[in-house]
């Protein structure tokens, strides 16, 4: 899930500000912080249920 969002938005011009792997969770964000354009995607592994997936964008100006 996250290297889904990273590859699109490295792909869009945005760099890496945010990294985290902790336990069941993984986040990842990247900005171009010159026009605000931003993306954050966390997602956490749950037993036995779906991955619980938070995503975060702006298009910045």
């Amino acid at each position: 899930m996250i290297d889904f969002y990273k590859q699109r938005a490295e792909a869009a011009g945005l760099a890496q500000v945010m990294s985290l792997n902790r336990g069941d969770t993984v986040a990842y964000g990247a900005a171009v912080p010159a026009n605000g354009a931003m993306v954050q995607v966390v997602a956490t592994a749950a037993d036995q249920a779906p991955t619980s997936v938070q995503l975060s964008w702006s298009a910045g100006q």
